[in-house]
């Protein structure tokens, strides 16, 4: 291969690198008290959805939270997976339940906490998986894994995320708060397993 054409297939890689890198929003932190480290990834949907409440449109996020604890070669590293919704409409309660919460309850997050998004992978088949809203926040929900009937094989984050590196289009179902119809957020994951790799706390042990 003659210089002139590695140059060009130099550069074609480089701008394909810039390209990925700005789809991956990356933030990182860390603790001196601890040595703790976090490094979050973060991917937008390709459609937005009209918010409920007039405010305008909103871009549902899938985010990658890596954490690293402990003294170096001693990390205990873990992984979560998050989903900015806006907000969910909650789901309709059993028979008898709402009578039994206690007035002091926040009914509306009880009946949204516990969720089962349907998640479709390419052309594969979608499936329903369990995610619960986070203890601090009103709209973003962490991936369990855990199939609706129990009766499913459980899909950890881990290995959920393997297949999301592996596919092309990521969709995610749910219904977002105020609204009658279900909305699909559509993700294209290019260029996240390239920046998980980059980041010493994603290395699982």
């Amino acid at each position: 291969m003659n210089a002139r054409l590695m140059n060009a297939v130099m550069m074609v890689v480089f701008l394909t690198a810039r390209c990925y890198a700005r789809q991956v929003k990356t933030e990182q932190g860390s603790n001196q008290m601890d040595g703790s480290k976090w490094t979050t990834l973060t991917i937008s949907a390709q459609n937005p959805y009209q918010l409920s409440n007039g405010a305008g449109a909103f871009t549902p996020s899938f985010t990658v939270r890596c954490d690293s604890r402990g003294k170096p070669g001693k990390e205990r590293r873990t992984l979560e997976i998050l989903l900015e919704t806006g907000g969910i409409q909650p789901r309709t309660p059993p028979n008898g339940l709402a009578a039994a919460l206690a007035p002091k309850e926040n009914q509306m997050r009880l009946l949204r906490e516990q969720v089962f998004f349907r998640i479709k992978l390419d052309e594969a088949k979608p499936e329903r998986r369990r995610w619960s809203l986070l203890p601090s926040s009103d709209t973003t929900y962490r991936y369990w894994g855990d199939g609706e009937s129990g009766l499913g094989y459980m899909l950890v984050p881990s290995k959920f995320l393997d297949r999301v590196f592996a596919t092309k289009t990521l969709m995610i179902e749910f219904q977002p708060f105020g609204q009658e119809n279900f909305f699909v957020s559509e993700f294209h994951p290019e260029g996240l397993k390239q920046e998980f790799e980059r980041h010493e706390e994603c290395g699982l042990k």
